[in-house]
């Protein structure tokens, strides 16, 4: 009977798994993208941009003051091509004429960027300057050996990164500085959300770069998204985590939101709620697609379902009742 006893607790504990793993966050993500105006109030006047390259303190700082300005360059242009606010001056014409006129590269203050942007004849000019800081060092931990039956301790490496990018706009017809941000990332293998961050991230920078300088590459890209925020009209990006739902309806159609086929995935999501009309999770997910898709008063009535399920809502779907809430009252549909 004892036996019969545990068996009938295993099954027991085994059906409740089941079934508590049918509602919740899954690994399912959806990327919903926003229109936002710059931080900074920059006159329309100011139209033609240069960018100089960024120096630094040490060899290694310059080097990646090279990178950055390329990337700054390189996103702006994306930039500039989705909202039409600044034109931006080609780097090689800009390097090749103050080549020309024995001028220096890597600018360090408003008076030499006044000149170079008179020669370019641009009406601002971005420069500023790269700090990188790394880490490497060996952390232990306990694991348990099967072989020697007991707990030894393992090494492993540890690693911590952190990038410090400051960005300087000059107006160069006023000589007056238009923004000037200091921006800070850091990554540490430590922490597991880096970890999860990276591990999504990595590999932007080609195979010829080792681990550290990928994070170093990606850590930077933040800090110049970040300063073009300020300065230019821009998408925010909301990663928004799909639920699990109690169907295969619900299965199949984060599979086709996470591919970007939101139309499908609602079809499928509203198969799975007629199903299973009390699945929140499917209908939160409904509420997610809509929102991608733009059609913020459907995604609101979702959310709203899916937190009127049950008297406890998540946290998740309460931000986001609260988000859509806030996009239509600003305007949108």
């Amino acid at each position: 009977m004892k036996g019969i006893g545990q068996i009938a607790v295993a099954v027991v504990i085994a059906t409740w798994g089941v079934l508590a793993g049918c509602e919740g966050p899954s690994k399912s993500r959806v990327r919903i993208a926003y229109d936002r105006p710059a931080h900074f109030n920059i006159s329309p006047s100011v139209r033609k941009l240069a960018v100089a390259q960024f120096g630094g303190k040490t060899a290694i700082d310059r080097r990646w003051g090279e990178v950055a300005a390329d990337i700054l360059a390189s996103l702006l242009d994306e930039y500039n091509k989705r909202y039409n606010r600044y034109v931006l001056y080609d780097r090689k014409r800009l390097s090749a004429i103050m080549d020309e006129r024995d001028v220096q590269l890597m600018i360090a203050d408003t008076d030499t960027a006044a000149k170079v942007g008179k020669i370019a004849d641009v009406d601002a000019m971005i420069y500023g300057n790269v700090t990188i800081i790394t880490r490497q060092s060996t952390g232990y931990r306990k694991v348990f050996d099967p072989l020697s039956q007991k707990v030894k301790r393992q090494p492993y490496r540890k690693q911590y990164c952190l990038a410090t990018v400051n960005f300087t706009m000059d107006n160069i017809n006023t000589s007056r500085t238009l923004a000037t941000v200091t921006v800070k990332r850091d990554y540490d293998s430590e922490r597991d959300e880096e970890k999860s961050f990276m591990v999504q991230t990595l590999g932007i920078g080609g195979d010829e770069l080792s681990p550290r300088d990928q994070i170093i590459a990606v850590l930077i890209e933040r800090c110049v998204e970040e300063f073009l925020a300020k300065i230019s009209p821009h998408r925010e990006v909301i990663e928004e985590r799909l639920w699990k739902g109690k169907t295969d309806f619900v299965k199949s159609g984060n599979q086709f939101a996470e591919a970007g086929e939101y139309a499908d995935a609602l079809e499928l999501y509203l198969q799975g709620i007629k199903e299973k009309p009390d699945d929140r999770g499917a209908i939160f997910n409904a509420g997610v697609v809509c929102e991608a898709m733009g059609r913020l008063k459907e995604a609101q009535a979702y959310y709203d379902q899916a937190i009127a399920i049950k008297a406890k809502a998540p946290s998740q779907f309460i931000k986001a009742l609260s988000r859509v809430r806030a996009e239509q009252r600003k305007g949108g549909d």
